[in-house]
């Protein structure tokens, strides 16, 4: 017999506003990788990974901040609650990963960089073309993961979304016909996503 898996929990409605926010980040990550590699060579530049790196280790830094807070505030945690910690650590995994196939690939740009005038020995070069194809191989993990990290949080924002949507259709099937509809409300304004410049998390 096939276990039955429970049904996660809806996320609130500030949660998933701060998914949909970092999931921003992380799509904006992978599109500043990509505009870097819009080189002769496909290779970004070793100052382009170092500031990536950084951009990509505060962006973790807001992640884990995040559950630090979640998990200390006092009383009873909801459902809701452990879920969206719950997602807020898994997330954390691709985001890692991201970095970890960003740094090899920084680590040989600096070969590539220790060597930009060396000798054009058979060996020498054996070692660029080496490197070069260990570059383009981790900046595609890296790229990959950051797309995974982008979509779970979406897919998790996106939850609420359509049960807002749901209920607002059940709405309008009871209402009287003359009654303001869900279009006539204005939506609430979502946060701007968190800066990686300057982590701010929950007002504190």
């Amino acid at each position: 017999m096939t276990p039955i898996v429970p049904t996660p929990p809806i996320p609130t409605a500030a949660d998933a506003r701060t998914m949909s926010a970092l999931a921003k980040e992380f799509t904006a990550a992978r599109r500043r990788l990509d505009q870097s590699r819009q080189t002769g060579d496909g290779l970004p530049s070793l100052r382009a990974t170092a500031n990536q790196l950084q951009s990509l280790g505060l962006l973790i830094n807001y992640l884990t901040d995040e559950v630090l807070f979640r998990v200390a505030e006092p009383g009873h945690h909801t459902p809701q609650q452990r879920r969206a910690v719950s997602i807020l650590a898994t997330v954390t995994t691709p985001a890692a990963r991201a970095v970890e196939y960003l740094a090899e690939a920084h680590g040989q740009l600096g070969f590539l960089h220790q060597y930009a005038d060396g000798p054009a020995t058979p060996i020498l070069t054996d070692m660029r073309n080496s490197a070069v194809e260990v570059i383009h191989d981790r900046l595609d993990e890296a790229r990959a993961s950051l797309q995974d990290a982008s979509d779970a949080l979406n897919l998790e924002a996106d939850r609420s979304g359509a049960l807002v949507s749901q209920a607002a259709a059940a709405r309008g099937r009871t209402t009287m016909r003359n009654a303001p509809t869900a279009s006539s409300v204005p939506p609430e304004a979502a946060p701007p996503p968190p800066r990686v410049g300057h982590v701010h998390v929950n007002g504190r």
